[in-house]
């Protein structure tokens, strides 16, 4: 009913979405397992594809959806927040605060073979507390990641669309890049916006 189809009862008029994403930062931890199960089983019986995601902050496990996560359900794309922790990637050199590495594992152990772990990051200053960081830097760790994890490494995913539309320059350099190496990116607000 939410995701499509037809009924008097929809919450976003006409609009179709394509999944859902579980950006969980507070509350109860419990249920977004059986959640995803039954989501799955219509998805199974649907006539296109949908797609279940996360948003977990990049402390490994994450704090809200790391139960949900470790209960191997299947999840397609992991957004990690890389932004507003310790483990932000602008500290991609200290091996005692970041760590992709984890991340990488639990994609690998995901049921969904091709589950992958984005690279969340601010599109703006101001989108976040910290982790905001120029081109030339996610430029190369972005390629550093790409070719360190390249079975899990799925690219970069930007918060959020306020921020992505009042700082175009960078999210084109940031496009311009990632397409130029093959490396996806999303744009992340409420709805998940797949740019090409």
């Amino acid at each position: 009913m939410f995701l499509g189809g037809s009924s008097e009862y929809r919450p976003y008029d006409d609009a179709v979405l394509d999944g859902v994403d579980l950006d969980i930062e507070s509350g109860e931890h419990a249920g977004y397992s059986a959640f995803i199960n039954q989501l799955r089983s219509y998805f199974e019986k649907a006539s296109k594809q949908y797609f279940i995601s996360t948003a977990p902050q990049c402390v490994y496990p994450d704090a809200n959806l790391g139960s949900t996560l470790s209960s191997k359900v299947w999840i397609d794309n992991n957004y990690v927040q890389f932004y507003n922790n310790p483990c932000n990637l602008a500290n991609i050199d200290n091996k005692w605060n970041f760590d992709y590495a984890s991340w990488d594992a639990l994609a690998k152990s995901n049921p969904n073979i091709n589950s992958k772990v984005y690279v969340g990051l601010p599109a703006g200053t101001g989108a976040a507390g910290n982790g905001y960081l120029d081109l030339p830097t996610v430029q190369s760790d972005l390629s550093y990641l790409y070719n360190s994890y390249p079975s899990t490494f799925g690219g970069i995913m930007l918060w959020d669309a306020s921020w992505y539309s009042n700082n175009q320059d960078y999210q084109y350099e940031v496009r311009n890049y990632t397409t130029a190496n093959h490396i996806n990116w999303r744009l992340h607000n409420y709805f998940h916006a797949i740019i090409y």
